[in-house]
């Protein structure tokens, strides 16, 4: 099995070439599913089908798909290490299908007993496997995640052999730095997996267009549907282009898989129209840093 570790690579800076080693048509599958909590097995067939099924090179699946969300308690003993048996199924279906797999799984920390990730990962149609630990874990109203997941350390950028992708996960695309710091270090498709409630659903509205603007790239969404607890999920997986438009909407409330098309340079067309990221200030950045470094008072704001 080959594992992608998170550092960036120099070589796949989109400001200097955005699709320079791979076809410029690429199609999506933006798989809106219900997922069966606390049972592996069914959602790993749910995926088989869907994947045997999609038109897309890349299909995307939402948040823990594989297990549901959340499975609380249960997920000490559904989560795996990176090489368990259930990621190494769907690395086998993407390698099969020469699909780029991407979907949501409890990963066990190699290093720290008891540690469990929300992880995002690519699975790639050349047999690579990618892996992003979300980093931004919401303990407020409804959830609580940071009771059963460690926080990601790093941002991934994932070479899958359809394009280079920036993965995040749901409450992810409210901080606009991660979707910065992936499209400067070569995404041309920020995709999100979610488990969004209709209560959230406004709000993603609202940011998922910002977030492709901002750093002219295509941004995919896909959102669980279903009710687990308490939760009802609003689905409404959305696919936007780099400036902003709405290329498909899924519906609300019930399963979809919806297919499109893109063409990857529309992006350098998008940035020499609005050049945003040629003219980011980095020295705003660094007083955004410094200042969080040595003034946590915001905090309680």
């Amino acid at each position: 099995m080959v594992i992608s570790l998170p550092e960036p690579n120099p070589n796949h800076n989109l400001l200097k070439n955005p699709s320079s080693s791979m076809m410029t048509k690429v199609s999506l599958t933006l798989a809106q599913i219900k997922c069966q909590l606390h049972d592996k097995d069914a959602n790993l067939e749910i995926m088989r089908k869907t994947v045997s099924q999609a038109e897309g090179d890349i299909v995307v699946f939402p948040e823990l798909n594989l297990t549901g969300y959340m499975p609380r308690d249960d997920l000490f003993r559904i989560a795996e290490p990176i090489d368990g048996p259930t990621v190494s199924s769907v690395q086998n279906l993407a390698e099969d299908t020469g699909k780029d797999i991407v979907f949501g799984f409890p990963v066990k920390d190699e290093e720290i007993h008891g540690h469990l990730f929300n992880s995002c990962l690519l699975a790639a149609g050349d047999g690579r496997i990618f892996r992003y630990d979300k980093m931004y874990l919401p303990t407020f109203g409804p959830f609580e995640e940071r009771v059963f997941f460690a926080s990601g350390k790093a941002p991934v950028v994932a070479d899958g052999i359809h394009a280079r992708i920036g993965l995040t996960v749901c409450y992810d695309l409210f901080f606009p730095e991660l979707a910065k710091l992936e499209a400067l270090r070569g995404a041309q498709l920020l995709v999100n997996i979610s488990a969004a409630p209709t209560t959230s659903w406004p709000s993603f509205e609202k940011i998922m267009p910002a977030r492709a603007i901002e750093n002219g790239v295509f941004l995919v969404y896909v959102n669980m549907v279903g009710v687990h607890g308490g939760l009802v999920f609003s689905g409404g997986s959305t696919l936007v282009d780099p400036r902003g438009e709405i290329i498909l909407r899924a519906p609300a409330l019930k399963e979809s898989v919806s297919e499109a098309t893109i063409d990857l340079d529309d992006i350098a067309i998008a940035r020499r129209t609005r050049p945003l990221m040629r003219d980011i200030r980095p020295e705003i950045i660094a007083e955004i840093g410094s200042m969080l470094r040595e003034d946590r008072s915001w905090r309680g704001n």
